[in-house]
């Protein structure tokens, strides 16, 4: 009888555990929205100059996504970026939009879920005043590339979510104004990103 007593007391505690363990952790189904704080480094071989005078730049984003399920996600991004740190510039900065698919690891009974992603990225660059043959000129650039990003959302909770990235763009401006001519050049452009932010995850 005595050791019924304590038996069953145990038996329930440890049903307990196992059931608070099987819990769900994690959801990446439905929509989300994603806000964050980002710095980017950009470099081009045909602005060898223009990029090493100011390559750095910090800023902001914000990203929609949606879950087909645990594993497939699609989604938006708009992120913007002040490169004005080391010169004088009046303008300085680059906007990038970027549309693509990312594919989730692990399952809902974790709280740390690793991802991949690739999409395609529209950048814009805006410089002003750029000094060529002794003239100052505003520079306006935008094109398309490749975007290829990886990181981890940490669950706090099903809902809720620290997101941790890095990633970058490689491409070509096809569009390159001065002070509003047009050119014939298709500069090359690439950029490194590193970001942190939270999610919110629409699913209940």
């Amino acid at each position: 009888m005595l050791r019924q007593i304590i038996l069953l007391p145990l038996l329930f505690l440890t049903t307990s555990l196992l059931l608070r363990a099987q819990d769900i952790q994690s959801n990446t189904e439905g929509l989300n929205v994603h806000l964050y704080g980002s710095l980017v480094q950009w470099s081009s071989t045909f602005f060898d100059q223009l990029d090493e005078s100011d390559p750095n730049g910090i800023g902001a984003g914000v990203r929609l996504g949606y879950g087909f399920n645990q594993r497939f996600e699609a989604f938006a991004q708009y992120e913007a970026q002040t490169l004005k740190f080391k010169s004088e510039w009046d303008i300085n900065q680059m906007g990038t939009l970027v549309a693509g698919i990312r594919a989730n690891f692990g399952g809902t009974l974790q709280k740390v879920r690793p991802f991949v992603e690739g999409g395609y990225a529209l950048t814009n660059l805006k410089i002003k005043p750029v000094l060529l043959n002794a003239r100052f000129y505003e520079f306006q650039l935008k094109g398309p590339g490749v975007w290829l990003g990886g990181g981890v959302n940490y669950f706090i909770t099903t809902q809720l979510a620290i997101n941790g990235r890095i990633g970058g763009t490689f491409g070509k401006f096809n569009s390159f104004l001065a002070n509003g001519q047009g050119f014939e050049d298709r500069p090359d452009v690439r950029t490194f990103r590193a970001s942190l932010g939270i999610v919110y995850f629409f699913n209940q």
